[in-house]
């Protein structure tokens, strides 16, 4: 019965995309929570890519994206014959401060007889530690309003799940999260930490913008802001154990505007010789509930909720050093005590390398070096791209381009990562920056096949020229 009752919450909210959500008022008994905003609304979000596609019929069927990213499984009996499915990557508007994608599922304007179901495969590495437990699906309406699903967490697989009868955008948000200000620190600098919630309105039908006390008020500091609010109770009853879990350095607790134990200050010990790993952790207590049919009672409460946060150390100075991170692990830290230099031609040429032949290694070239964030491309012409090898020992190497076959045709491909520099100092000064994507590991001499690594690296070099 209960199962029941919240696949038929779940019909009834997504049966029409073009409804408009409103706030509701707490129920008799509820403690009033600070104040609370309208339905959470953005644009809808820009396509990316190509869409995949299937026919499927009154027998059913699955729909899945490349590296099953989304899924869609069509039951018996969804449509009553041939309808063509579809599945198109979007830029996430819902979470605009993350580099995660959103679906539009396709078609628009169909009902269908039975329940589908939706499933998107999350990565553990692309979320705040520990922050999973609450994760949940929410899809967006016609008018752009933001509303949560009743959400299936499986985490040995790694996916949220949620039934639909109608196809609309889709995402995976983090109901907890805890930020930081920036991702490094240098040497004897604070770092700012706030508990951000994603507001919903009391029935959980709708996801809410805050009104007061964004979790980027007040000069936090981070590039892109997000829609989350500093915690409050009506979500949490405490936050509690704040503590460096890891690394250097020492963390100062601080009351948020709603009276809460909510944000920090971390303090970088004085002196750091090289680029160093940290992680700060917090325990939140006395969470409210979420809507999970496959938990008990269908509500989704675990007793408490332990985020942790990453980040790096940096020295101060002219200190340089190449720190290399594969699959989120790292994998090596290049700092020399003779400092590494790159050539730096503002017209032509930029290159990163750290000429570490026996050991794991890297090199990036940037062609028509400037400061800011770089495509990955074929570093030639005019334009501004980067190239990345990644070296693993003298025969193993991963790079930034791979091919494609397409009816019998292989095109160069590149990955999607991006060289940021984020620094450029005169000739004896740093230039600092970092990559961050993916790199392909050919597995085969004759055909289009690859073990896809995820790469970070990041560096400060002295400028030679």
């Amino acid at each position: 019965m209960i199962r029941y009752a919240i696949w038929a919450l779940a019909l009834i909210t997504l049966a029409a995309c073009k409804k408009k959500s409103s706030t509701e008022a707490p129920g008799p008994g509820t403690p009033p929570p600070a104040v609370t905003g309208k339905p959470f609304t953005t644009s809808k979000g820009a396509v990316a890519g190509n869409p995949t596609t299937a026919v499927i019929n009154a027998a059913g069927g699955n729909l899945h994206t490349p590296g099953s990213d989304i899924s869609v499984s069509v039951p018996a009996g969804a449509v009553t014959g041939n309808q063509t499915f579809s599945i198109q990557a979007v830029s996430n508007t819902l979470r605009p401060d993350k580099p995660l994608t959103a679906f539009r599922l396709l078609p628009e304007g169909v009902n269908f007889q039975q329940p589908v179901t939706v499933t998107l495969r999350y990565d553990d590495f692309d979320l705040t530690d520990g922050a999973e437990e609450m994760l949940m699906l929410a899809w967006q309406d016609n008018n752009g309003t933001w509303h949560p699903l009743p959400t299936t967490l499986n985490k040995t697989n790694h996916t949220v799940s949620a039934n639909v009868t109608h196809f609309c955008d889709i995402a995976f948000y983090e109901q907890f999260e805890l930020f930081a200000a920036k991702t490094r620190v240098k040497a004897g600098e604070e770092l700012q930490f706030r508990l951000g919630v994603q507001e919903i309105s009391v029935n959980q039908d709708s996801l809410l913008a805050p009104l007061q006390h964004r979790i980027d008020d007040n000069g936090f500091g981070r590039a892109v802001a997000s829609n989350y609010s500093m915690l409050h109770d009506k979500y949490a009853a405490r936050a509690t154990g704040w503590k460096v879990s890891s690394g250097p350095g020492e963390i100062t607790v601080q009351k948020n505007p709603f009276n809460l134990d909510g944000n920090a200050v971390y303090k970088a010990p004085a002196t750091v010789n090289t680029i160093t790993n940290a992680e700060v952790e917090v325990t939140l207590e006395g969470l409210l509930g979420l809507k999970d049919p496959a938990a008990p009672n269908g509500t989704r409460k675990p007793e408490k909720l332990v985020l942790r946060k990453k980040f790096e150390v940096e020295p101060t100075g002219n200190a340089t050093f190449m720190k290399i991170e594969v699959d989120y692990e790292q994998v090596a830290i290049h700092a020399p005590q003779e400092p590494m230099y790159a050539v730096w031609d503002d017209g032509e040429v930029a290159v990163f390398e750290t000429g570490a032949p026996n050991s794991v290694n890297c090199k990036l070239v940037l062609t028509k070096p400037l400061a800011g964030s770089w495509p990955c491309g074929a570093v030639a012409g005019n334009a501004t791209e980067a190239s990345v090898e990644l070296h693993f020992d003298a025969t193993r190497f991963a790079l930034s381009r791979y091919c494609k076959k397409t009816g019998g045709v292989s095109t160069e491909q590149y990955s999607t990562g991006k060289l940021t520099i984020t620094k450029v100092g005169n000739a004896g000064e740093p230039i600092e920056g970092v990559f961050e994507g993916k790199v392909y590991q050919s597995i085969s001499p004759t055909e289009c096949a690859f073990q896809v690594f995820h790469l970070k690296v990041t560096f400060r070099f002295l400028r030679f020229a």
